[in-house]
């Protein structure tokens, strides 16, 4: 930690945010559906279709499920323009970021309306990244790409779930539920009974990265795993939240999202075996019930995650080693990776990508998608997406 970035943050004590709510969720929220539920695929309808250098993309709408304010979630499937749709290929799976968000008392969307309205075409396109989704494209493997929306802004959590304070409705009058979990499911299961497919692999970023875990630990109690997953940036570590809750970390625009009204308000809207603490990511793989080979990705001061400001870390076992705020938030799962010892098929990845805080070295929110970016941290591959693509074709070798 520098002199100059200490200038830039200070403790600001905040009050605690998951203990009480996820203990009011798990006594008082119904079930609403398990995991293992298929999504429903009856109601998805093709909505346009465009052809963008040299690949077409269908822009489908699944009336099933709806988004938080208004319209329904929506997906795109892309094939390579002279690709023949009865071969057997694999399936990228795009999953966006893009917050969370909740419903205050009052009704109103928090913390803005956005990312909970029907999602355009242009809208999930704008997620099309040039890296490591450009070379998954670009590779002779022949992948389909499934670009999903986000439109509950639930972190794919939401499984049908009861949306508290939200006061829409749908077109019949009904509530809006969320369905982030459910609809993902959904559009995978659909692309997967129209194209042939052997694997398929999840990428997430950002709100899309800690929700890779939600979708894949469901799909794999639906009995159809994923191959692997990608995730960037983003985990569910709630010791992690409580603390940036507690005390606040100024100075970091993305840090100070880490609210008791964040906490509270999406731990209500998630499927509540998700909200669970005994099935935060990092148990899930310590424990072995998640079975999919997994990239951790994250970058070593994200200011998303508080960058680099040194904290007593709160980790399962009970420890609070000091540590840098995002290395303290990406931890818990980074060590139960590197436990698993030289044999495992997952990808543990700490990078250090530079991105717009001069104070900061590390700092950069999101490391997977723009092009040209490199890692400086001496424990990663300077062209770290390289490598990810690498461990995906080992990957499609397993089997």
């Amino acid at each position: 930690m520098t002199i100059t970035s200490l200038r830039h943050h200070r403790l600001v004590p905040r009050p605690r945010v998951w203990g009480l709510a996820l203990l009011a969720l798990l006594v008082t929220v119904a079930a609403t559906g398990c995991l293992s539920t298929p999504g429903k695929t009856d109601q998805i309808a093709l909505v346009s279709s465009q052809t963008i250098n040299g690949w077409k993309y269908d822009y489908f709408r699944n009336s099933a499920y709806p988004c938080s304010i208004s319209g329904y979630q929506t997906f795109i499937v892309g094939t390579k323009v002279g690709s023949v749709d009865t071969d057997t290929r694999p399936l990228w799976v795009r999953m966006r970021g893009g917050g969370a968000g909740w419903f205050a008392p009052d009704g109103s969307p928090q913390p803005t309306a956005g990312v909970k309205t029907e999602q355009s075409f242009a809208e999930l396109m704008s997620f099309d990244d040039p890296r490591l989704m450009g070379m998954v494209k670009a590779g002779p493997e022949g992948f389909r790409v499934l670009n999903v929306s986000m439109c509950s802004q639930d972190i794919y959590s939401g499984n049908n779930t009861p949306d508290p304070y939200n006061p829409n409705t749908t077109p019949d009058g009904k509530a809006r539920p969320t369905t982030g979990l459910i609809a993902t499911k959904a559009a995978i299961q659909y692309a997967m009974a129209q194209y042939p497919t052997d694997d398929f692999f999840l990428h997430g970023t950002s709100a899309g990265g800690a929700g890779t875990f939600s979708v894949a630990w469901a799909l794999q109690q639906q009995g159809i795993p994923p191959t692997g997953i990608i995730s960037d940036s983003g985990v569910v570590n709630q010791a992690w939240e409580n603390y940036v809750a507690e005390h606040g970390i100024s100075g970091s625009v993305g840090c100070a999202k880490a609210t008791t009204d964040r906490g509270q308000g999406l731990i209500g809207r998630i499927d509540p075996e998700l909200g669970d603490p005994a099935n935060q990511p990092d148990l899930l793989v310590s424990s072995g019930r998640l079975t999919v080979p997994v990239v951790h990705v994250w970058n070593r001061a994200d200011q998303n995650s508080c960058g680099d400001v040194p904290i007593p870390c709160p980790l399962p076992d009970g420890s609070t080693p000091t540590m840098g705020a995002a290395e303290c938030r990406h931890a818990p799962l980074r060590l139960a990776l590197l436990a698993q010892g030289p044999g495992s098929k997952s990808l543990e990845m700490r990078v250090c990508v530079e991105g717009g805080d001069t104070s900061m070295a590390c700092d950069r929110h999101v490391v997977t998608g723009a092009a040209g970016l490199v890692s400086s941290d001496p424990g990663s591959p300077a062209d770290y997406d390289a490598a990810i693509y690498t461990w995906v074709k080992a990957r499609l070798a397993d089997d």
